[in-house]
């Protein structure tokens, strides 16, 4: 197959891409940068829309590379070979891939989600590291959550770390930005448990109810959880350490809950501490 061929960093797509990359949006734009077969495999079989490719040469030849871009090209999606320091300079990581995409992504919002009988959500609350965010959204897919929301200060699941870090789970999961006050009335008119977990709680992950609706609360890596929901919350709860480590961090402490809540529901018993 023969493609469209880019040499210049000068051109105007490569510039487009690398705005794209680094998230200096126009307002109501819905456009995101993923890189990497896995995660646009994934963007692909979950009807994504693609807009364009950038590929090199190495990859193209590969047999997997072929058979992607044949994919791709009977979908009708713009496909252009660039040379390895172009994709350099549209990747953000050290060792690109050879394959990079532009799809459309729009963030979902509260009203959108659906009424659920027995909700889980995962509520990242001013988490700043990209691929601890991304990760919690993989957990919650993993897990079989209903959604992940971002509540204020939290950082952008839509740069390329973040995106990375999801392993094509932000393509399965809704993810929802929101404000922490209009969040918590959404809960409580949706009888939905607020739940936060603190180093000084009392009550173990493991002896709490998880299994009816509950929306489990993640923090800032260094600040923890807000004032705002710390107040608002139902239930607060601890994860035991029962070796010498002091903590673990918030994506570990994420699969610990996320897990626990979905454990219970699996099993259709609640534990007895509440």
């Amino acid at each position: 197959m023969e493609f469209l061929k880019i040499t210049s960093a000068a051109n105007p797509r490569i510039k487009e891409a690398i705005r794209l990359r680094e998230r200096r949006h126009a307002e109501g734009e819905n456009l995101i940068v993923i890189e990497g077969m896995r995660v646009i495999e994934t963007a692909l079989s979950a009807g994504v829309k693609i807009h364009e490719i950038f590929f090199t040469n190495h990859f193209g030849t590969g047999k997997e590379g072929r058979a992607i871009l044949k994919t791709l090209a009977k979908k009708g999606v713009s496909i252009i070979e660039i040379a390895e320091p172009l994709l350099r300079k549209i990747s953000d990581t050290e060792t690109p891939q050879g394959i990079i995409a532009v799809v459309s992504y729009e963030l979902s919002s509260l009203e959108s989600l659906p009424a659920l009988q027995n909700p889980l959500y995962a509520v990242a609350d001013g988490v700043r590291e990209p691929g601890n965010l991304g990760t919690i959204a993989r957990i919650s897919d993993a897990a079989g959550a209903d959604a992940v929301i971002l509540l204020e200060e939290t950082c952008d699941i839509l740069i390329s770390k973040a995106v990375r870090a999801t392993a094509g789970s932000i393509f399965h999961i809704p993810v929802v930005r929101a404000r922490s006050e209009t969040f918590v009335k959404w809960l409580h008119d949706r009888g939905i448990m607020l739940t936060v977990t603190s180093r000084d709680s009392a009550l173990s992950v493991f002896d709490a109810k998880l299994d009816g609706p509950v929306a489990l609360v993640f923090g800032n890596e260094a600040q923890g959880i807000s004032s705002v929901i710390r107040k608002a919350a139902d239930l607060s709860l601890k994860i035991p350490i029962y070796g010498k480590a002091e903590s673990i961090n918030v994506a570990m402490a994420a699969a610990v809950c996320i897990y626990e809540a979905a454990r219970q529901r699996k099993s259709g018993q609640g534990c007895n501490g509440l």
